[in-house]
């Protein structure tokens, strides 16, 4: 029954988004900006934020799920550090979601994992190499083994685990040997670029160097396209990235949105600075339609953003616009059909 919920309402996303009508496929909801890891690359953890109580958040989830969501997705900061979080999570899938979320997994001990295998469809852990490499990022030393040891939890219960990882200078030079390592350890990947996008100078890779990553990548994609589960096209990307000669491909606030710890409904997850509105003052119709001041000042941000190559952003648009791929992403989920009919 879930299953067929899910998809009569991800086919009329992707109508009403041809259409032009405002009814995004899919959510990201960051519930907190604390973490427990202190990642290089990452400034949620240096930044105290709003963080709204149960009863708003799940207003929130409530006001973003009346425009037909089909995908729900929980992240931060690190959600496991919420103490609602299942209690979040379950209200949206009450709204015929399918529910996932992504997390550093080293909060995952047994008791949790069991709560989290009873509601969250897939779990995406982020990743970014070997042990030494990936704590030396987290800043953390045992966080590698720490979230191997709650993948491996979570697929005993069933749960579907994929890795998310981000091709950066602290990784270029091991990253094709963890995709690798990672193909016996979970179900599916994701990958993109450290962002923003253009790249400054500290974060540029040596072109040699990118082209070998992005070969590697394009050959597993033909071997195990739903390992893989982004675009072809957007591995092609990860060249010119890096070069600074991207296309910017954008649905914000059409394909995706995103919600951030205080409740603002965002035109998407990569700029923060995006938001169109707070939800718990105005409906999201009203908001992604512009009817609002600050959603028309937002929306002239959004046309003058210069892209980001994001698989939450840039990944759905283009899976969007070829059916092949979107049946080929859809396949991160063909281990829950089972489960969940």
């Amino acid at each position: 029954m879930k299953v067929r919920r899910f998809a009569f309402k991800a086919f009329k996303n992707f109508v009403k988004f041809k259409c032009g009508k405002p009814s995004p496929l899919f959510v990201s909801y960051n519930v907190t900006g604390r973490c427990n890891l202190r990642c290089v690359y990452c400034d949620w953890w240096r930044t105290e934020r709003l963080e709204l109580p149960t009863d708003k958040a799940l207003f929130v989830i409530d006001n973003v799920c009346s425009l037909g969501v089909a995908f729900f997705d929980f992240s931060g900061g690190e959600p496991l550090l919420r103490k609602d979080l299942v209690v979040l999570a379950k209200r949206a899938a009450l709204h015929g979601c399918l529910v996932s979320m992504n997390t550093n997994a080293t909060l995952l001990n047994q008791e949790k994992a069991s709560k989290i295998a009873d509601i969250f469809d897939v779990v995406v852990v982020s990743m970014d190499g070997p042990a030494e490499c990936h704590d030396k990022i987290r800043g953390v030393a045992g966080t590698f083994q720490r979230a191997v040891e709650a993948i491996k939890t979570l697929k005993k219960y069933g749960v579907r685990i994929g890795v998310n990882s981000v091709i950066s200078p602290y990784n270029i030079d091991v990253f094709p040997r963890f995709v690798e390592e990672m193909r016996s350890v979970v179900d599916f990947m994701q990958v993109q670029p450290i962002h923003p996008y253009p790249p400054p100078l500290e974060n540029r890779l040596p072109t040699i160097k990118v082209a070998t990553i992005q070969e590697h990548l394009l050959t597993l994609k033909r071997e195990e396209p739903n390992f893989l589960a982004v675009p072809a096209d957007f591995i092609r990307g990860l060249k010119p990235f890096f070069e600074g000669k991207l296309p910017k491909i954008c649905d914000a606030g059409r394909l995706y949105v995103a919600i951030d710890p205080a409740g603002n409904l965002l035109a998407c997850g990569a700029r923060g600075d995006l938001a169109l509105g707070n939800l718990l003052e105005f409906s999201a119709e009203e908001i992604l339609l512009g009817k609002t001041e600050e959603a028309k000042n937002g929306w002239v941000k959004v046309a003058l953003c210069g892209g980001c190559w994001l698989e939450c952003t840039v990944g759905v648009s283009m899976a969007a616009r070829s059916l092949k791929e979107a049946f080929q992403m859809a396949g991160l989920f063909r281990g829950v059909w089972t489960t969940v009919a």
